[in-house]
C-alpha cells in the first residue's frame, strides 16, 4: 500500500510539471524589405550580401536581386545590418518592431582607390559618376595618378575618330597627387597603400621591375583594373600569354569600332535591363574601341571569367582582315586579388552614362567580389 501511494504521488508530480512546463513559442518573423544603392544613392546594387548580426553573431542572411531590393525575414530586436559588395558597403543599425515600407541604403565605406590618367579612357569619370565624390567640396574620393607624360609619345597615339580624347578631359580630375606613375610603379609600398588600381589606356614600354611589382600587389590582395593598350603590363602576370589570357599578335591589331556584344553573366545583363533599359536579348552595343585596339586571342575558361563577346574585325600578320567571335572583358583570379581586364574602355569626359558605361560600373563593384 505504501509503495502504490508513493507511486501515485510521483504521477501527480510529473503530470504537474508536465502541465506548467510549457514551450517557448516560436518568435514571429517580420519581413524587412530594403534597396542597396552605389554611393551616388541612385543606382541599385546586384547580388551585394546582406547580413543581420545581434551581438557580433550573424544570424540572417540574404543577397539583393537585380534591382538592388533585398528581403530579411527576422524576429523583433535590434540589429547590425551588414551591406556590402566586394570592399565596399555600409553599417546600419535597425530595431525591429513590424514590418516597414522599403528603406534605401547606399554604400557609405569606400576601398583606397588609385586611378592613373591615360591617353583616352577615363574611367575616373565612371567613379565620380556612381558618387565617389565629396557632396561638399565636389572633389573625387579617389587619387588621381598623372600617367600621361610618363607614357605618351609622339608617333603613337590613341585617337577616337578626330579628337585626341585627352583634349577635353574634365578639370576637375585631373591629377591630385604630387607622385607620378612611374613613381608609383617602382615603389611597392605605395601601391599596396591602394586597394583598387586603375589603370587607364595608354603606351607603355615593357619594364620587367613594374611588370613584377603589379603582380606582388595582386597577389597579396590588391585589385587590378587594365585596358586595352596597357596590357602591356599583364606580360609577367600572365606569363607571356601563356596564363589566364593570351592577347593576340600583332598587337594593337582590332579594327572594329563597335560590336553588338553577347552578355555571358544573367546579373549583368538583368540589371542592365532593368534599371535602364538595356540589353534586350542579352545583348548591349558596345562602341567604345578605339583604332588599333588589343584583341583578347583566348582565354583560360578554368581560371578566368568572360562577361562579354562580340564579333570584330582584326588584322593578322599578313595584313588581312580577319572577323570572328572574341571575348571583349575578363576577370581572373591571382593570389589574394583579382584582375579585370578589357579590350574596350569608357569615353566619356562628362559625368552621364553611356551605354559602355553602365557596363563599366557594373564591373567596378563586381571586380573586388570574388567570395
Amino acid at each position: 500500500m505504501k509503495s502504490f501511494i508513493i507511486s501515485l504521488l510521483f504521477l501527480l508530480f510529473v503530470f504537474s510539471c508536465s502541465k506548467d512546463e510549457k514551450p517557448n513559442p516560436i518568435p514571429e518573423n517580420i519581413s524587412i524589405r530594403g534597396k542597396l544603392l552605389a554611393p551616388n544613392n541612385q543606382d541599385p546594387i546586384v547580388d551585394a550580401k546582406v547580413v543581420a548580426f545581434q551581438n557580433n553573431i550573424k544570424q540572417y542572411e540574404t543577397t539583393t536581386d537585380p534591382e538592388g531590393v533585398f528581403v530579411l525575414n527576422i524576429p523583433k530586436g535590434e540589429y547590425d545590418i551588414s551591406l556590402s559588395k566586394g570592399l565596399f558597403s555600409t553599417q546600419k543599425q535597425i530595431t525591429v518592431e513590424g514590418e516597414t515600407t522599403q528603406e534605401n541604403y547606399k554604400i557609405e565605406i569606400l576601398p583606397n582607390i588609385g586611378v592613373i590618367t591615360g591617353s583616352y579612357d577615363n574611367i575616373e569619370s565612371v567613379l565620380y559618376g556612381i558618387g565617389l565624390v565629396n557632396p561638399i567640396t565636389g572633389l573625387p574620393l579617389f587619387d588621381i595618378i598623372d600617367g600621361i607624360t610618363t607614357n605618351r609619345t609622339t608617333t603613337n597615339k590613341h585617337y577616337h575618330g578626330k579628337n585626341n580624347g585627352m583634349a577635353n578631359r574634365n578639370p576637375i580630375l585631373d591629377p591630385n597627387v604630387s607622385f607620378s606613375y612611374t613613381d608609383l610603379m617602382s615603389n611597392p609600398a605605395l601601391l599596396a597603400s591602394y586597394d583598387i588600381l586603375f589603370i587607364n589606356c595608354s603606351s607603355h614600354s615593357n619594364n620587367l621591375l613594374y611588370e613584377q611589382n603589379l603582380m606582388d600587389y595582386v597577389n597579396n590582395g590588391g585589385f587590378l583594373y587594365v585596358t586595352d593598350w596597357s596590357s602591356s603590363l599583364l606580360n609577367t602576370i600572365t606569363n607571356n600569354d601563356s596564363d589566364y589570357l593570351s592577347f593576340y599578335t600583332p598587337r594593337r591589331s582590332g579594327q572594329s569600332l563597335t560590336t553588338t556584344a553577347t552578355i555571358l553573366d544573367g546579373n549583368l545583363s538583368a540589371w542592365l535591363l532593368l534599371n535602364f533599359g538595356i540589353s534586350i536579348n542579352d545583348t548591349v552595343e558596345i562602341n567604345a574601341f578605339l583604332p588599333g585596339w588589343q584583341v583578347v586571342d583566348s582565354y583560360d575558361a578554368s581560371t578566368t571569367i568572360s562577361w562579354l563577346n562580340g564579333t570584330v574585325d582584326y588584322r593578322d600578320d599578313t595584313n588581312t582582315t580577319v572577323t570572328e567571335n572574341k571575348g571583349l572583358a575578363f576577370t581572373f583570379l591571382l593570389g589574394q586579388g583579382a584582375i579585370f581586364y578589357s579590350s574596350f574602355h569608357t569615353e566619356n569626359e562628362a559625368f552621364d552614362f553611356t551605354t559602355t558605361d553602365r557596363v563599366m560600373e557594373y564591373l567596378v563593384f563586381e571586380m573586388t567580389d570574388i567570395e
